[in-house]
């Protein structure tokens, strides 16, 4: 159940981010000069539930125009050859176009699964790219926060986790424009991070949000602050203004809490000293979580 959850977190993220990291790829990775594109947008036959994650028609420099099939792999899949040798033969018999065809294994561990396939009189081939052996600076340079957000799955080389988060949510806090951006851009940055296992830079992105964003900046927490104010008022009273004002504060930072105790990354000791409020009150939202 959790696995099913996170892939569909990535999903999501490559599902918003996937305009601006599939050029990225195009021309700093595949070496593709692109003199045009377009974006096909089709369905294929539905008795084999084949959609492609993304689907350009591309001419080159060159003046070669083909198709560019890339697929977003999270997990080895056995059958991965014969899946993208089915998206061959419907693409040509749908387009007549030479065809190049492109898997992203997302994972830090080194894809098993075979991207080739001999049988008899077929061989098929496509390419599979490891994103975890890829130069995040790459995706580091990037003028948009969308795709700066992938550095975080590329190879760090030297450099440790702690100065690489550093530098990726400094690139975000330049490129994402607004603070509802950028907590969006460090939501998407957290998982990825999870994804390759990285407590370090998970730890450094959470500390970021004390720089970057205040805990009552957050839109989780105004709306616990505006419930409790409305509480207040309700009341009629002096009295219930001020209780309704402090019970809103104190239901902001208990709602932001829950989202973190859900994700159940950050230590009881690292929630206590951020939000401000004693263990023993992390602890009791923790049980009620659990029940």
């Amino acid at each position: 159940m959790k696995a099913k959850k996170e892939a569909n977190w990535y999903d999501k993220i490559f599902k918003e981010n996937i305009e601006a990291v599939t050029m990225a790829l195009v021309e700093k990775v595949l070496g593709i000069q692109v003199l045009h594109s377009e974006k096909l947008q089709v369905d294929l036959p539905k008795t084999l539930e084949r959609k492609p994650d993304q689907l350009l028609k591309i001419t080159d420099q060159t003046g070669e125009t083909f198709l560019l099939h890339l697929e977003f792999q999270l997990a080895d899949e056995d059958e991965m050859a014969e899946r993208m040798l089915e998206y061959w033969i419907l693409l040509w018999r749908k387009y007549h176009l030479s065809i190049r065809q492109y898997v992203f294994f997302l994972a830090e561990a080194e894809p098993k699964m075979d991207s080739f396939l001999h049988k008899d009189r077929t061989q098929y081939a496509f390419d599979l790219i490891c994103m975890a052996q890829i130069d995040y600076h790459v995706f580091l340079t990037s003028t948009r926060a969308d795709e700066v957000v992938f550095a975080v799955l590329g190879n760090f080389g030297i450099e440790s986790p702690e100065i690489v988060a550093q530098k990726v949510v400094q690139r975000l806090s330049q490129t994402s424009g607004t603070t509802l951006t950028f907590e969006k851009h460090l939501e998407q940055l957290r998982i990825l991070a999870n994804l390759r296992k990285l407590k370090p830079f998970i730890e450094q992105i959470m500390e970021s949000i004390t720089k970057y964003i205040k805990p009552e900046d957050d839109f989780l927490y105004q709306k616990g602050e505006q419930l409790g104010l409305e509480k207040g008022r309700l009341e009629g009273k002096l009295e219930g203004k001020l209780e309704g004002k402090l019970e809103g504060k104190l239901e902001g930072k208990l709602e932001v809490l829950r989202k973190f105790l859900e994700e159940g990354i950050l230590t009881t000791k690292q929630l206590s000293s951020f939000f401000e409020v004693s263990e023993e009150v992390i602890e009791q939202l923790r049980n009620e979580l659990e029940r």
